[in-house]
């Protein structure tokens, strides 16, 4: 159940591609266009023209939350990222395992609690407690590891439906929902129902998206479009080389 959960919380599987895009090309009818009075877009068009957008995107942060649907939060994680290589993750798990991440092109820079390390997903070593951060190639990552990427699947799929127009945290939205029933979404294998909120005016970006499954429910928030990155590798001093030790268990 673990493993099907964190799956479904961090939403991977799939990486954004088509990054050489630009915002002009990815918005040529914003909402505020005289024309969509006459010519309203359809809720394909408004996804379509979302996903152009966020993927062109240089920086974006993105927060999400689950909570079971027998109560309880499952998972909660930020993550600032390029949407390509160079990301910053934290993320806590209903286990009490605790995680931040530091990813740079192929390397991970990787801090967790105790309890992390108790589910780490690799063999350990007493030397990795010794030290606030360990140093990893991004190809050695494991599932259990529970590591962020930093690309995101900004992609439509399945029949999607037009909510009436309304606010979301103050922004005017208009809600994109599409019912998922096989797990064709890109996001998980179980069914569930998402809802895409699209602002309406300026550029059409995705604000949040909300996902109510047979197990879960997941709030993801996009914000800090295109803000500078400071996003740095940790001192070497508090760093440990996972390459330049041997793992005994």
């Amino acid at each position: 159940m673990r493993a099907s959960a964190v799956a479904l919380v961090l939403l991977l599987g799939c990486a954004a591609t088509g990054c050489a895009e630009t915002h002009a090309a990815t918005d040529p009818r914003p909402a505020t266009d005289p024309r969509s009075a006459t010519h309203p877009r359809t809720a394909a068009q408004l996804l379509d023209s979302a996903n152009r957008t966020m993927k062109a995107l240089r920086s974006v942060t993105i927060t999400a939350e689950t909570v079971a649907t027998g109560g309880g939060r499952v998972y909660s994680g930020r993550r600032t990222t390029d949407l390509r290589t160079r990301c910053a993750y934290k993320a806590s798990f209903r286990s009490g395992s605790e995680l931040e991440q530091i990813r740079m092109g192929g390397t991970d820079y990787i801090h967790g609690n105790d309890m992390y390390f108790e589910m780490w997903g690799r063999e350990t070593i007493p030397a990795m407690r010794q030290k606030p951060w360990l140093k990893s190639s991004v190809s050695a990552a494991r599932g259990a590891d529970d590591l962020a990427v930093c690309t995101w699947p900004f992609t439509s799929f399945g029949k999607p439906t037009k909510g009436a127009r309304t606010e979301l945290n103050g922004r005017p939205v208009i809600p994109v929902e599409v019912r998922d029933k096989a797990g064709e979404s890109p996001f998980a294998r179980q069914p569930g129902t998402y809802t895409f909120y699209v602002a309406t005016e300026g550029v059409p970006y995705l604000l949040e998206i909300g996902y109510k499954g047979p197990y879960n429910r997941t709030t993801t928030v996009f914000s800090d479009f295109d803000k500078p990155l400071a996003i740095r590798p940790p001192a070497t001093a508090d760093t440990l080389d996972l390459s330049t030790v041997r793992a005994s268990g």
